[in-house]
C-alpha cells in the first residue's frame, strides 16, 4: 500500500497537524452545521476523523481519492468515500451527489456535470508529484495543459489547489498542506499570480522540516489557507489584506503559539509587487524594500550564465590524471565547501566544438566567456556558494559570471559570498535546492564607493590566494570583513543583520 500511495505522490499527515489545519478551517465559520466540506485525496481519513472530532457531521462532508485500495479499505472512514480523480469530471459523481441529497434530505438538484456544488471548505493533503515524475501527468498531459493552462503543470499539488478555489463557493475557504517549492522556484510564478488575483491568503505555516520524515519522506511542506476572493473588483481587497507567515516551526507543538520572531503579518500587495510574485515568509520589510527599490540588478553589471552540458559527463570528462594541453580543467557544480577557491578534479577537451557539432546532446552556451577570469557558483544544496574560475578553463551549466573588470570581477565574488547574499538567495529568490543564473541575476544590485568597491576586492583576492596555497585555510576574519562592508553598502540594520545571521547560522533548518 505505501508503495503504491508513493508512487501516486500521497504521504499521511500526522494527526496534530490535520487537528491544527482542522481547527484553522473551522474558525472561519460562526457553525459547523450546514457546511459542504471536501477531502479531495482522503488517504488514511485522518482529516475525515479530525474533522468529525470538531463537531461535524458526516452528511457535511465528501471524500475522494483515486487510489482504488483507498476505496477498498475505506470501512474504517466514517463517510462514504468516492473513488474519484478530483482533477477530472469523472465516475462516480452522479452517485456521490444522489447519496449527499439522500442523507442531507437536500432536493438533489444538480449543476454543471462533475461540479457537486460550490463547497464552503476543501482540505486535504494533496500528492506531491512533479510533471517529471508523475506518471498520471504523462498519461492526461494533453487535458491537464488545456485545463490548467492558467498556471501550467508543474505539480500534481498545485493542479489541486487551483482546481479545489474554481469549485469553492465565493467566500469558500481552502485548507492545504503541499510540498513548499511553489513559494519561490520560477516555473510556479503563475501558480502564484492566480492566487494572488483570485484568493486572500490567510495563512502561509512554515511546517517543522522533519514531519514527514516518519512516514519515510524528505520534503518540506506549507500549510496553506486561502479564501476565494474572485473579480477584477476586488484587487483592492486583497491587496491591502495582511497575511500572517509563520517561519519554518521546529516542531508539532508550536502551531498553536508559534514563537513571535517567526511570525510575520504583511499586506498580500508585497507579493504583488515582487518581480516573480516570490511568497517571502518573514523576511524584514526593509529587506523587501531594497530589493523593490534597487535600481540594479545583478544581471546588470555581470555577464554569462550557464556553459557546457555534455549529455554524457562520463564520454566528455575524466579525472585530472596530468598535463595533457588538450584537456582543460572543467568546473561544474562546486560545493559550499568550495567557496572563494578550489581546483576542479574534472577536465574536459579543450576542443569542445567538435563534440557540439557531433552530438545533439552536447550543449555548449556562452561561448564567448570560455576560457575567460571569471566567477563559478554553486547550484545544488542547501549551501550557496561562489568561487574564482581561473583563466583557460570551461564551465558547466551552474551559474558563471564575468565582469569587464578584475575590481569588479573580486567585488562581485565578494558580494556574492556575503551573509547578505546568501540570504537573500536562499530566503527570497528560491528555496529549493537548485540555484541558476537566473535567479542569482536578479539579486539587488547597490554600487558601493570606490572605497568599499576596492576594500572588498582586495579582500576576495586575498581569500582567493590563500586558498590556492592552502585549501584549508581558515577565511572566516576576513569573511567577516566583507560582511560588514555589505552590510554597511546595503544600510542594513542591527536587528535584521541579527536575523540573517541567524537564518544563514543554521540554513538546513531554517529553510
Amino acid at each position: 500500500m505505501l508503495d503504491v500511495r508513493r508512487s501516486l505522490g500521497q504521504y499521511s499527515t500526522p494527526i496534530k497537524t490535520a487537528h491544527y489545519m482542522v481547527k484553522r478551517l473551522l474558525s472561519f465559520f460562526s457553525s459547523t452545521e450546514n457546511l459542504r466540506i471536501l477531502d479531495p485525496a482522503v488517504g488514511d481519513g485522518v482529516f475525515i476523523q479530525s474533522l468529525l472530532d470538531y463537531g461535524v457531521s458526516p452528511t457535511e462532508i465528501q471524500a475522494f481519492d483515486i487510489d482504488p485500495d483507498v476505496v477498498e479499505n475505506s470501512a474504517s472512514i466514517p463517510c462514504t468515500v468516492f473513488q474519484q480523480d478530483f482533477l477530472t469530471n469523472a465516475q462516480h459523481v452522479e452517485l456521490a451527489r444522489a447519496i449527499q441529497s439522500v442523507e442531507s434530505g437536500e432536493s438533489g438538484e444538480s449543476g454543471e456535470s462533475g461540479d457537486f456544488g460550490e463547497f464552503d471548505a476543501i482540505i486535504g493533503n494533496p500528492p506531491y508529484k512533479s510533471k517529471r515524475e508523475s506518471d498520471y501527468i504523462r498519461q492526461n498531459r494533453h487535458r491537464l495543459e488545456q485545463q490548467f493552462q492558467e498556471i501550467g503543470i508543474q505539480n500534481m499539488y498545485s493542479m489541486f489547489i487551483v482546481h479545489a478555489i474554481r469549485r469553492l463557493r465565493e467566500g469558500g475557504i481552502l485548507c492545504f498542506i503541499v510540498q513548499d517549492s511553489f513559494l519561490t522556484n520560477v516555473y510556479y510564478k503563475n501558480f502564484r499570480r492566480f492566487l494572488l488575483e483570485n484568493c486572500l491568503i490567510h495563512e502561509i505555516t512554515l511546517a517543522p522540516r522533519r514531519l514527514f520524515h516518519q512516514r519515510d519522506a524528505d520534503v518540506r511542506t506549507a500549510i496553506l489557507i486561502l479564501e476565494k476572493c474572485t473579480g477584477m473588483d476586488k484587487g483592492d481587497v486583497r491587496a491591502s489584506h495582511v497575511m500572517k507567515l509563520v517561519d519554518r516551526l521546529t516542531d508539532e507543538t508550536e502551531y498553536e503559539n508559534p514563537p513571535e520572531s517567526k511570525v510575520q503579518h504583511i499586506a498580500q500587495k508585497a507579493f504583488l509587487e515582487m518581480e516573480q510574485h516570490n511568497f517571502f515568509i518573514n523576511v524584514p520589510e526593509p529587506i523587501i524594500g531594497i530589493i523593490l527599490a534597487a535600481d540594479k540588478q545583478l544581471g546588470d553589471v555581470v555577464e554569462g550564465g550557464t556553459g557546457i552540458s555534455t549529455g554524457h559527463d562520463a564520454r566528455f570528462l575524466r579525472k585530472v590524471i596530468g598535463g595533457n594541453p588538450e584537456w582543460v580543467p572543467f568546473y561544474k557544480n562546486g560545493g559550499f565547501k568550495d567557496a572563494w577557491y578550489y581546483e576542479t578534479p574534472y577536465q574536459i577537451r579543450r576542443d569542445w566544438q567538435t563534440p557540439s557539432r557531433q552530438y545533439k546532446d552536447f550543449l555548449a552556451r556562452n561561448s564567448d566567456f570560455y576560457f575567460r577570469e571569471g566567477i563559478t557558483c554553486s547550484s545544488m544544496g542547501i549551501e550557496f556558494s561562489a568561487a574564482y574560475l581561473p583563466p583557460g578553463c570551461l564551465f558547466g551549466v551552474n551559474a558563471n559570471f564575468f565582469c569587464e573588470s578584475r575590481n569588479q570581477l573580486f567585488y562581485v565574488l565578494g558580494f556574492l559570498n556575503s551573509l547578505l547574499a546568501k540570504y537573500l538567495v536562499r530566503a527570497v529568490y528560491n528555496r529549493t535546492n537548485m540555484v541558476t543564473a537566473g535567479y542569482l541575476k536578479r539579486l539587488p544590485y547597490i554600487e558601493p564607493n570606490m572605497a568599499v568597491k576596492t576594500a572588498v576586492s582586495k579582500l576576495s583576492m586575498s581569500i582567493v590566494h590563500k586558498k590556492r596555497e592552502n585549501p584549508s585555510y581558515d577565511f572566516s576574519l576576513l569573511q567577516a570583513k566583507i560582511d560588514t562592508l555589505i552590510f554597511e553598502t546595503y544600510s542594513i540594520s542591527a536587528s535584521d543583520e541579527a536575523h540573517i545571521r541567524q537564518f544563514c547560522s543554521n540554513m538546513f533548518e531554517a529553510l
